[in-house]
C-alpha cells in the first residue's frame, strides 16, 4: 500500500510544495547512539525513481506538471540527385530529468530501549493502539519540489476520492493541502483577492496579490483549515532540505 505526502514549504521567501512517497517494506533501520549527527534515511519511504513509477500507475505523472524545457532540435542535411537539400531531424528525447530533493521530517517512531534500531510508524497505522510508546524521530525522504503553479495543477488534479474508501493513498499532510488548493481556486475564480505593494529589505518594491477575506463564510473557512491543519505539516524542518 504506497501512500502519498506532500506539505507546503518556504524556500527563500518562494513557497514550493514538496512531495514524497511511503511505501510498506521492513522498517528497521539501524541507530548508532554515537553522538552522530546523521539523519536516518526513512526506511518507507519511496526513491524518487519509485515515487515517479507510482505517480505514472495513478496517471499522475510528475511531469504532466512541469513546464517542459524548450529543447533545440538539430537538423543534418544531405543533397539529393536534383540539387535540392534534404533535411532529416536528429534523434530526440522526451524524458525530463526531474531533480529530486531531499527533506528532513520528524516522524512517530518507536524507539526501543537498547536503540539498536528504531523503527517509523507507517502512516496507515497512526492512530490505532499499540503497548509501545511513540517518540518524534528526524528522518530523510526523497522527493519533488513544485513550484507553486506547479503545485496548483498538481493538487487540483488529485481525485475527490483519492482520500476515502480502500484505494486511498492520500496522507493527511497532502489531503489537507489538495482542500486548500480546491478553496485558493474557489477564491480566485470570485476575484477576492487586491493588489500589494510591498517593500523589501533591499529597499526595492515588489508587487503581490493579497487574499482578501471579507466575508463571514471565508473567514470560518480560514480559522478551520488553521484548526484542522495535520500536526505532521509542522514537522517538515524547515531550511534543512537539499
Amino acid at each position: 500500500m504506497a501512500i502519498l505526502h506532500g506539505n507546503w514549504l518556504l524556500k527563500s521567501q518562494k513557497g514550493c510544495l514538496f512531495i514524497w512517497g511511503e511505501t510498506w517494506r521492513s522498517p528497521r533501520a539501524n541507530f548508532e547512539p554515537n553522538g552522530s549527527e546523521d539523519i536516518p534515511v526513512h526506511p518507507l519511504a519511496m526513491t524518487s525513481v519509485e515515487l515517479s513509477e507510482w505517480l505514472v500507475s495513478q496517471k499522475m505523472a510528475i511531469t504532466n506538471f512541469i513546464q517542459k524545457p524548450q529543447v533545440a532540435i538539430a537538423t543534418t542535411g544531405r543533397t539529393s540527385k536534383g540539387g535540392a537539400t534534404l533535411t532529416r531531424k536528429a534523434a530526440s528525447t522526451n524524458e525530463i530529468n526531474l531533480p529530486t530533493h531531499s527533506q528532513i521530517i520528524a516522524l512517530p517512531t518507536y524507539i526501543p530501549e537498547d536503540t539498536s534500531a528504531i523503527f517509523p510508524v507507517h502512516s496507515a497505522s497512526l492512530g490505532l493502539e499499540t503497548d509501545s510508546p511513540q517518540y518524534l524521530q528526524p528522518w530523510l525522504v526523497e522527493g519533488f519540489y513544485l513550484n507553486p503553479s506547479e503545485a496548483v495543477k498538481f493538487l487540483a488534479a488529485i481525485p475527490l476520492n483519492a482520500a476515502k474508501g480502500e484505494d486511498a493513498f492520500l496522507g493527511g499532510d497532502l489531503r489537507f493541502w489538495s482542500q486548500v488548493a480546491r478553496w485558493t481556486l474557489d477564491l480566485i475564480s470570485r476575484c477576492k483577492f487586491l493588489p500589494r505593494i510591498d517593500r523589501q529589505s533591499d529597499g526595492a518594491f515588489a508587487a503581490k496579490w493579497q487574499v482578501l477575506l471579507d466575508s463571514a463564510v471565508d473567514g470560518t473557512r480560514l480559522e478551520k483549515f488553521s484548526a484542522d491543519m495535520p500536526l505532521v505539516c509542522r514537522t517538515y524542518q524547515e531550511g534543512l532540505g537539499t
